[in-house]
């Protein structure tokens, strides 16, 4: 007698992009372009066939962008609560609390209220099915000092890996500043590279003591690096905090990050010489051979002491490196781009970034500046295709696209082509991207719209990649409750995935796979509803596809399969995506 068990799995499994592991914004460069994303067409996601799939209830805001990897969605939350869960059903494979959250009354910030655990976007290495982040609590119980912790767990069962978790403390390498972890916060993406996952931090509502920090705790559990962006003693300020934009590494030993207001440069100061205190500035750190960051490139604006003072923050956007096979030129190949509360986009050459006032009139020597696009609280996102753009949320004011191109001397530069016709809120999110590669058409933009900093009535919206008549297309837009400042959604398995600030994680895709079967003799006729075509069936001798697997269908447009290839005494599973 046969045995037939149908495991009905509508998932797309996507490479990594650039990237060591599942990350914050797509790849280590931070573009936010998922480019193995084809079942997310722009029609498809018009269509009826695409809905909210599940919202599932966690413990505490989210923050931290939900990854999805080896069929798993990843979530951390500000209790401190991580979370395992189906990413077709959003049912709870695990969940635990790896420590009790931090209270920020304690020093008196109401920012990111009531607690404050896990913040910053966690990394999981795919090789070993391990998941990294940084976890605020206390030193002792749930009172006193509070502690920073680096955590690693696996994947499948939420055990802690040997060796962690890691408290983050001591001097800077780099400087007599000793970390304080009461008034520091953990906010961009963490960055896994040759096998050290990195952390950037900044304050709480700018209370004192704070400056901007990098911590770097090797994979085996050994805190190896820890660089302040402030290295004069007693000094404030410099946050890395990026609006959860993740630290960038466009290389090996290279990375890349922004800072805030707060000991800026204000003089003229080479590229390659960067002082001590790094505030208002973009600056290239390189891995030394002992482990620790050294800055080696910045970039600060020549009016950075005005800055400092208005708390216009260059870091409130977080850096992206473009992708040198669409973007850049003979004379600049690797470019960067930055844009903060300014609202001024600086196109920089990763190599050598600007310095301070290194042009004529003590100005910025830099590819290009694009100014009055109105402050910017996110990171942006490219799509190289159809010619290259960039997408990002401008505060109080509408969503910009802007095209690629070059000017007069024949130099990288970007363009205003569009703008959305209402204005997004304070805490809208950074953009993503979602494609089929790079071909025409197959693009879309995704963010979480807010209303306003309240998050109160935010949306998941999707628009085309390329606009029409000076607009941005709007394809798609469905409500998420209340949202998390700058939270951008997860992308994975064809599928879109929201955090919220009122404790939910949602899940949007097709409309679930309902597979039929009927067996008449030694043969099974298949047939299928749902999801979204071409389909993949496949064939195995055991659940997790590894015993005599067989592919049936490979990527048609057909919802049926006649299989006769069937021997009595054994159990088949199929799986159609």
């Amino acid at each position: 007698m046969t045995r037939i068990i149908i495991a009905a799995i509508a998932l797309t499994i996507p490479a990594a992009a650039h990237a060591a592991g599942v990350t914050n914004a797509a790849d280590d460069r931070r573009t936010g372009w998922y480019p193995d994303e084809a079942s997310l067409s722009p029609s498809f996601v018009a269509g009826a066939g695409f809905v909210q799939q599940f919202s599932t209830p966690v413990e505490g805001q989210v923050y931290a962008q939900p990854l999805v990897i080896n069929r798993s969605l990843f979530v951390a939350t500000e209790e401190n609560w991580i979370y395992r869960l189906d990413p077709e059903s959003g049912a709870i494979l695990w969940s635990r609390q790896v420590a009790p959250p931090w209270n920020p009354a304690d020093i008196g910030c109401g920012d990111l209220t009531p607690w404050i655990g896990i913040t910053g976007t966690p990394v999981v290495d795919e090789s070993t099915n391990t998941a990294y982040f940084f976890s605020k609590t206390y030193a002792s119980g749930t009172s006193g000092p509070a502690a920073w912790f680096a955590h690693a767990v696996d994947l499948i069962t939420g055990d802690e890996r040997p060796n962690f978790p890691v408290e983050i403390s001591g001097t800077a390498q780099n400087s007599p500043q000793m970390f304080d972890a009461d008034d520091e916060l953990q906010r961009p993406g963490l960055l896994l590279m040759n096998g050290i996952v990195y952390a950037g931090f900044g304050g709480h509502c700018d209370i004192a003591p704070w400056q901007g920090w990098i911590a770097g705790v090797s994979t085996s559990g050994v805190l190896k690096a820890l660089w302040t962006s402030r290295g004069t003693l007693g000094g404030n300020g410099a946050a890395i905090w990026q609006s959860g934009g993740g630290l960038v590494s466009d290389g090996a030993g290279r990375i890349i990050v922004a800072t805030g207001n707060g000991g800026s440069a204000g003089a003229q100061i080479p590229s390659n010489a960067p002082p001590a205190d790094l505030g208002e500035a973009v600056a290239r750190l390189n891995v030394q051979a002992d482990g620790t960051l050294a800055a080696a490139d910045f970039f600060s604006p020549w009016n950075g002491p005005a800055m400092d003072v208005a708390d216009a923050d260059l870091g409130s956007g977080g850096p992206i490196a473009l992708p040198d096979a669409y973007f850049g030129t003979t004379g600049h190949p690797h470019l960067a781009l930055e844009i903060g509360k300014q609202g001024i986009l600086y196109v920089l050459d990763r190599d050598v970034l600007g310095g301070c006032q290194q042009a004529t009139h003590k100005k910025d020597d830099v590819i290009n500046e694009i100014s009055g696009l109105t402050g910017v609280w996110a990171r942006p996102s490219c799509w190289p295709g159809d010619g290259g753009y960039v997408y990002f949320p401008t505060n109080a004011a509408p969503l910009r696209v802007m095209k690629y191109g070059l000017d007069s001397r024949s130099n990288p530069t970007f363009t205003l082509v569009a703008s959305s016709t209402d204005n997004f809120g304070f805490g809208s999110s950074s953009t993503v991207v979602t494609s089929n590669g790079t071909t025409s058409g197959s693009a879309l933009v995704w963010t979480v719209f807010m209303p306003d900093g309240s998050g109160v009535n935010a949306a998941l919206r999707a628009y085309d990649a390329v606009p029409s008549a000076g607009a941005p297309v709007l394809r798609y837009s469905a409500p998420v409750g209340t949202a998390s400042k700058f939270n951008p959604p997860g992308i994975g398995f064809g599928r879109v995935y929201v955090g919220a600030r009122d404790g939910h994680v949602l899940g949007f895709g097709p409309v679930p796979i309902q597979i039929h079967a009927d067996k008449a003799g030694g043969s099974l006729h298949l047939s299928w509803t749902g999801g979204n075509a071409p389909f993949t069936l496949r064939r195995a001798e055991d659940p997790d596809f590894k015993v005599n697997p067989v592919t049936l269908v490979d990527h048609q447009a057909v919802t049926s399969f006649d299989d006769p290839a069937l021997s009595d005494g054994k159990t088949y599973y199929y799986d159609v995506r």
